[in-house]
């Protein structure tokens, strides 16, 4: 049995891994992709609130360095 999440109801977690369990693995691949894409996104967002100066390329940058500790210069 796999455990939920502590913020996520029982019900809601048993529905999300209905759903995992009729996917193929294509399915899976892409659905992993998709929610990956959107963290980062997120994440984007959250450092361009913190930091209102840096454009889309510098929080891109702020965020390589705080995932992989490296640094990416914003401009080419």
């Amino acid at each position: 049995m796999k455990t939920h999440p502590l913020d996520t109801h029982p019900a809601a977690w048993s529905a999300y891994n209905t759903v995992l369990d009729g996917m193929d693995g294509a399915a899976r691949l892409y659905a992993a992709v998709e929610l990956s894409e959107t963290v980062r996104e997120i994440r984007v967002a959250g450092i361009r609130a913190e930091h209102p100066d840096l454009d889309r390329r510098g929080a891109l940058a702020r965020l390589m360095l705080e995932e992989f500790g490296v640094w990416s210069p914003a401009e080419p």
